[in-house]
């Protein structure tokens, strides 16, 4: 049998902030949530990969490339491969990532 189920309740039920937990794999693509926390994550980059941020409920500051980027409710932004980036303090409510199981061919 077919069920939904709610990002939010799932969300709520991850034990710590900032771990995300994966969802569903598509190809090789993992669909992740995670629970935000409003102390931010330190920069990243990922040099072969995009990455699909959607925050579900709340808000989140994310500097990238010298920038900042709000989003709330509903928005989404795509991290180009080699963007360095981090998420700011402040930033809380739930979020839906895509990223790469790995490196990709040909990238």
């Amino acid at each position: 049998m077919f069920q939904a189920a709610s990002l939010l309740t799932g969300a709520a039920a991850l034990p710590d902030v900032w771990r995300s937990a994966i969802i569903s794999k598509i190809g090789q693509a993992n669909v992740k949530l995670i629970r935000m926390g409003g102390e931010g994550i330190p920069d990243e980059v990922h040099e072969h990969f995009a990455e699909l941020l959607v925050v579900i409920d709340g808000q989140m500051d994310l500097a990238i490339d010298g920038q900042i980027v709000a989003l709330t409710s509903g928005d989404y932004f795509v991290i180009p491969p080699g963007s360095p980036h981090r998420v700011l303090p402040g930033s809380s409510g739930t979020l839906l990532l895509v990223d790469a199981d790995e490196v990709l061919p040909g990238e």
